[in-house]
């Protein structure tokens, strides 16, 4: 099984500050039990050294841990541990599932860990490793994959290579900008061979791509398109998950056709243009997806029987239904003027933001109800400058753990 270290951490502080729910309880206990990952378990060790808890280790309350989790999911066979082992695991689970007061062992604990060798500070774990990336939206490039899926780093100085990476096209690099061209303007490209190339923009990054016919794609932080390379005239099918703005250029022969992703919470559908300037937002786990209308038209596919035009400003929200209203141009807009634009927006909402585009994680341990803040912040900000604003203003605490900011009411 594989962890992502950055949420034990997370689960392991939870748990040691009895903030976890039963879920998290659950998973960690699963880690604890079934992991052969020492900088896991050295980890686990160091914060039971730092808490000093107390605990008599006993066969009884293993059985009625199994019991409980078994009761939901089926459970492997145990394996054998060694003696040290079995009591420093046992004590996180008493820890995990347990709501009593509790106290450290300070003479059983630590001949038990220096048995295992784990005794080691946290840092000392983790010293001179880099961390891992727990996502590609958490990557540190800007990732271009070519046809047969060759891809490139467009941040690498050496992207200039990109120049005859296809036949018959030519792409350019400047600033933060690729785009697409021919190589001969007498060339025709075989409209039954459409090859598609694939950027991937990570958060903290923001990127923008002119495609072959002229149509400039604005992409926000964590957002990935796919796009033909070599139609002009046909029609163009684009694959968007995240957030873009797109400058279509006119054309009276083809249609341009964005398809937006479904999942649980809303439905996959297709935005259809001539030539108009729209912007898509459509994370995923977003509960909606927003297009908004600047000029043209656009008419939605996918939603009815019949297509859903839509006039300038205008905006269509997707979840399991849809719903047109007027839409707030400037709001809807900001991310490529540099600048968050909160308006009576939840925290936890504003969080996601600020997770994409600082590349860290960011929590909100909310109390019972959410806070909605009304602020406009340039970007060009650094976090902790926006995160100090933010407690100032809304009462807010926060406290950085390694790549994750975590914030309270």
């Amino acid at each position: 099984m594989n962890y992502n270290d950055s949420y034990i951490d997370v689960l392991i502080q939870r748990c040691l500050d009895r903030t976890a729910t039963a879920e998290e309880r659950k998973v960690l206990l699963r880690v604890l039990k079934y992991t052969d990952n020492a900088q896991i378990e050295g980890k686990i060790v160091a914060a039971f050294q730092q808490k000093q808890v107390k605990l008599e280790p006993g066969n009884t309350v293993w059985a009625a841990i199994e019991k409980q989790i078994a009761e939901e999911t089926p459970i492997r066979p145990i394996r054998r541990y060694n003696k040290g082992l079995q009591f420093v695991k046992y004590a996180a689970a008493v820890l995990l599932f347990l709501t009593i007061p509790l106290y450290f062992f300070r003479d059983a604990l630590p001949p038990a860990v220096t048995e295992l060798k784990l005794v080691r500070e946290v840092s000392d774990i983790f010293k001179d490793q880099t961390p891992r990336v727990a996502s590609e939206e958490f990557a540190e490039e800007i990732q271009l994959i070519l046809s047969q899926d060759r891809k490139v780093n467009l941040l690498d100085r050496d992207s200039a290579a990109l120049t005859n990476a296809e036949e018959y096209i030519h792409i350019s690099r400047s600033d933060n900008q690729i785009s697409y061209t021919l190589q001969d303007s007498g060339t025709h490209l075989m409209s039954s061979a459409v090859v598609y190339h694939t950027i991937k923009v990570p958060y903290g990054k923001r990127f923008s791509v002119r495609l072959i016919d002229g149509t400039l794609v604005s992409l926000n932080s964590g957002t990935e398109l796919r796009y033909p390379i070599n139609t002009q005239q046909q029609d163009m099918d684009l694959y968007l998950t995240g957030e873009a703005y797109f400058d279509v250029a006119k054309s009276q022969n083809r249609k341009f056709n964005v398809h937006v992703d479904g999942d649980r919470f809303k439905k996959e559908h297709m935005v259809q243009v001539l030539g108009t300037q729209f912007n898509i937002r459509a994370f995923p786990h977003d509960r909606q997806s927003v297009t908004t209308l600047y000029e043209g038209a656009i008419q939605v596919s996918g939603l009815t029987a019949l297509p859903i035009r839509l006039q300038p400003s205008k905006q269509i929200t997707v979840d399991q239904h849809y719903a047109i209203a007027a839409a707030d141009l400037e709001m809807n807009s900001a991310w490529l003027n540099n600048v968050f634009y909160f308006k009576n927006t939840a925290l936890d909402e504003a969080c996601q933001e600020l997770e994409r585009w600082y590349g860290i994680k960011v929590t909100y341990n909310r109390g019972k109800e959410t806070k909605k803040i009304l602020a406009q912040i340039s970007r060009n900000k650094s976090l902790k400058d926006v995160l100090d604003m933010l407690a100032q203003t809304y009462d807010i605490k926060y406290e950085f753990r390694g790549k994750e900011v975590i914030l309270t009411d």
